[in-house]
């Protein structure tokens, strides 16, 4: 029989982490890390990049800061091309970043407010496949992580236009499986629930009494399925959404 691995380390392996300055990217820019990946860590937040760099500085893995924009086609590009040239390489993309956007009604939905959601939280997901796709497809292998979100899956009142972004990455999650599962290429989405960070402070008390686990997660609970989609131990998963929500969705 086949041996299956458990989560196996990075050694040799470039990680690139979109949105790494704070939440689940700096929580999973840790991860890699601490298995022994190469980091090129990519934020708008020049700081925030130099804090999560300082948080991973222990365990002495390489890292290359890259300030940049997903919205920018050029800036996406030039990260994975200085990723690739400076790092050696580029075996795993954890594509992050995000906004949320106001919570408003449909109906009352700000146009400047809704079209930057999409750019941001499924457009950039696109873009940075696209490139990331580039290199993997030359050296036929590689793994991809889209953060996404439970509202991937289900609706929310006053959320429209993260919830049309958050399916829209399901949707490029899977067309990318399928596109490149031939030529090495795993390509899966995590999907967190409430999670701990700065975009999630203002969480009511009506929503944490609907997850069964009665409490939010902390960043690292959902690095810890980034790592594993991205691990051969999860050689043979792809095209899958992998929900991290204490069970709100069950």
């Amino acid at each position: 029989m086949r041996d299956i691995p458990h989560i196996s380390r990075f050694d040799d392996r470039v990680v690139l982490v979109t949105g790494a300055a704070s939440g689940i990217g700096r929580a999973s820019a840790i991860a890699f890390a601490e298995l022994g990946a190469s980091l090129s860590l990519v934020d708008k937040d020049a700081a925030g990049l130099a804090d999560t760099t300082a948080a991973i500085a222990a365990s002495g893995a390489r890292v290359l800061q890259i300030v940049a924009d997903v919205t920018e086609v050029d800036e996406v590009a030039e990260m994975v091309t200085r990723t690739v040239v400076e790092l050696g390489g580029l075996d795993v993309a954890h594509n992050n970043a995000g906004v949320a956007g106001p919570y408003l009604p449909l109906a009352d939905y700000p146009e400047e407010d809704f079209e930057r959601v999409l750019a941001v939280d499924l457009v950039a997901v696109w873009r940075c496949m696209k490139h990331e796709l580039a290199h993997m497809r030359r050296q036929r292998k590689g793994a991809i992580v889209n953060t996404s979100s439970m509202l991937g899956v289900a609706g929310m009142p006053d959320n429209s236009a993260y919830a049309a972004a958050k399916h829209g990455v399901h949707g490029l999650t899977k067309c990318a499986a399928l596109e490149n599962g031939a030529a090495g290429i795993r390509v899966n989405a995590v999907a967190p629930g409430v999670t701990r960070t700065a975009m999630t402070s203002a969480v009511s008390d009506e929503l944490l009494h609907r997850v069964p686990m009665q409490r939010i997660a902390d960043a690292d609970e959902v690095a810890a399925a980034v790592v594993w989609l991205a691990s051969d131990a999860a050689s043979y998963v792809t095209g899958s959404i992998l929900v991290v929500d204490g069970g709100y969705l069950a």
